[in-house]
């Protein structure tokens, strides 16, 4: 990916960083530099509600991707406040999650207000997760323009 950001903009200023990212490496990352926009796409929950957290912590400008599993209506994935989405069980969840820290808004949100496909959910037995939904292709990639869009219309307002 980041060869081919690289290729359409050559002076892009980019930090890839290949690992898991969380607690004190994403207080290091988020205090590390002046970032314009972050932008989080975070599939694990603890990290994703951290990250959100502590970029708001460091008054930064931030957009969330919420769930996009179980979900196959593009024309129902729309941009608003945290406390504004809804049908969107991940984005519950966050929202009580960053309740009990103190936020309760102010954070762009991507999320889909289809309702669930319960279908949709497997069994897992992994590390960080006991469950997965399956996502059909093009939604995440919907999901990733949205933001994009965001962060555009963000910077040159």
């Amino acid at each position: 990916m980041a060869e081919r950001f690289r290729s359409i903009n050559p002076e892009l200023n980019l930090t890839v960083i290949n690992e898991f990212i969380r607690d004190n490496k994403t207080t290091a990352l988020i205090n590390s530099q002046s970032f314009d926009y972050v932008v989080d796409a975070i599939d694990t929950l603890s990290p994703k509600v951290f990250f959100m957290y502590e970029s708001v912590k460091a008054g930064l400008k931030l957009v969330s991707s919420m769930g996009a599993g179980g979900k196959l209506d593009p024309s129902q994935v729309q941009v608003s406040d945290i406390s504004q989405s809804h049908n969107c069980k991940l984005a519950k969840v966050i929202r009580k999650r960053l309740s009990r820290l103190g936020i309760k808004n102010g954070i762009k949100v991507v999320f889909s207000s289809e309702g669930f496909n319960s279908e949709a959910v497997r069994e897992e037995d992994g590390q960080n997760k006991k469950s997965t939904v399956g996502t059909i292709s093009y939604m995440p990639w919907l999901f990733g323009c949205y933001m994009a869009s965001v962060v555009i219309n963000d910077l040159t307002d």
